[in-house]
């Protein structure tokens, strides 16, 4: 045959232009997708030890960051007794806000009491683990001295010095009982299967029975409640953060590069509360004995 000019190229040549054009691009583009499209976010928020103000404050701007960082759902991961009961309605309200941008899920680990288990109640859905301590619905206060006449003491009022009466710091107490109950009716709704007169026995229940009770919806792991938050959130292939460092910036509980958070101090998240100012407390007290 003549000859046409035209260069003829081996079939090895061939394969290797195909790697070339074809098989190198795609695979650049498959390493580099994933660093040049974020992966959705999972968040964690971490509630150990007692509610006050400090501890409001980290809660509550770590959930203003994930609501700003499009954040796609939160996990609070609990290990709390309570405390204040400002501050508790102050994380239960500040919950309750967050849900409406993204799926929240409260996951028990060791103990839930009291103000704690309040700030669970605003979320979408609770989880523990069956041996989780869970409830404590219920308040502490101290109540006012009587009032005494102090000579060299003027006041405008003849309350001005202690607050209130003795029986009017009882119907406060109360009030504050039944706003408790009721955030828990309204939070748990249907699912609620106790009384909230049994409830306001202020018991803690074990795991198992909170879920019996319908205070918690499931018995499942914190790695469970998570895929349970990106369920809800609608997103698969995710990336699960811990909020703590990424609102305040790294701080000393860093590892090698990595979060750790403080390990968890027993003792101290079971102790009865001692040295605290007058106030309402939410907090669950071991009677002595037991």
């Amino acid at each position: 045959m003549p000859e046409t000019g035209i260069p003829t190229r081996s079939p090895l040549t061939l394969i290797l232009i195909a790697l070339l054009v074809i098989v190198l691009p795609l695979g650049i583009g498959l390493f580099a997708a994933p660093r040049l499209v974020a992966q959705p976010k999972i968040g964690i928020i971490r509630l150990n030890y007692d509610i006050f103000s400090s501890t409001a404050y980290e809660v509550t701007e770590q959930l203003k960051y994930a609501q700003e960082n499009d954040i796609k759902s939160v996990v609070l991961i609990i290990n709390s007794p309570g405390g204040s009961a400002a501050f508790s309605e102050e994380l239960y309200l500040a919950v309750l806000n967050a849900r409406q941008h993204m799926p929240i899920v409260a996951s028990i680990d060791l103990l839930a009491a009291s103000g704690a288990y309040y700030m669970a109640a605003a979320a979408n859905e609770i989880y523990a683990k069956p041996t989780s301590g869970v409830g404590s619905v219920g308040v502490i206060a101290f109540l006012p001295t009587g009032v005494f006449i102090e000579e060299d003491l003027l006041t405008t009022g003849p309350y001005k010095a202690f607050g209130g009466t003795r029986d009017g710091s009882v119907r406060q107490i109360e009030r504050a009982k039944f706003a408790f109950l009721e955030a828990v009716a309204i939070g748990r709704g249907d699912r609620l299967k106790i009384s909230l007169a049994d409830l306001s026995r202020a018991e803690i229940y074990t795991g198992v029975q909170a879920w019996e009770y319908g205070l918690v919806d499931d018995l499942i792991s914190t790695e469970e409640a998570i895929r349970r938050a990106a369920e809800m959130a609608g997103v698969r292939n995710y990336e699960v953060v811990e909020l703590y460092p990424l609102t305040f910036g790294q701080g000393t509980n860093y590892f090698f590069g990595a979060y750790q958070p403080q390990p968890i101090d027993m003792h101290r998240l079971w102790q009865p509360p001692t040295d605290w100012p007058a106030g309402l407390y939410y907090r669950h007290v071991v009677p002595a004995g037991q």
